[in-house]
């Protein structure tokens, strides 16, 4: 008997409940509920970004885009390096805290540099992971170490336009990345 009362209760749970969604779908929307249109993901993307995408390359050629950015960050990098060099050599010979400020650059420099090359080893073999997104991380970690030593004690110091410039070619590099291998959660 317990088990006829238990089916018949969960029959009548099912056809309240097949009722109810009928009864929504036929209105529009359950009440309560937002109208969310629906889409596929192809015909979103396409609302979205309109034709641009239409004629882009495949991601051989997004690839090849990203690695060529994070080989110019690569070169950027180099000289903003021998520039710092000079102004450690050169005259005038700036000060000991300027020194080291720009010593720390150079070494921080060194990290990125040493950083985005993995990014590029990897997008030239093909294999973009985890890892590969950490590289990125690291190297825009390592630029930001310089800014913070010179914007905060030499603002007018010629490698403070520089080392913007050289985040900002990083963080192209890191957003063509993402396209291929995707963003770090």
């Amino acid at each position: 008997m317990k088990r006829t009362a238990m089916t018949t209760v969960l029959a009548l749970s099912a056809v309240s409940l097949a009722a109810f969604f009928i009864a929504g779908a036929a209105a529009g929307a359950a009440p309560g509920c937002y109208e969310v249109p629906t889409m596929t993901w192809s015909d979103a993307c396409l609302s979205a970004a309109g034709e641009a995408l239409l004629h882009a390359p495949d991601t051989a050629a997004a690839t090849m885009y990203a690695l060529a950015a994070a080989r110019r960050a690569m070169a950027s990098y180099d000289a903003t390096v021998a520039q710092a060099n000079r102004l450690i050599r050169g005259p005038p010979v700036p000060g000991g805290v300027e020194r080291a400020a720009y010593m720390h650059c150079v070494a921080s420099y060194t990290e990125a540099k040493s950083r985005m090359a993995v990014v590029a080893g990897d997008m030239a073999a093909g294999c973009v992971v985890y890892e590969t997104r950490l590289e990125y991380s690291k190297a825009l970690a390592a630029l930001q170490s310089c800014n913070w030593k010179l914007a905060a004690e030499f603002p007018n110091s010629p490698l403070v336009a520089m080392n913007k410039d050289d985040y900002d070619l990083s963080v192209l590099a890191v957003d063509l990345g993402n396209l291929i291998g995707g963003s770090l959660p």
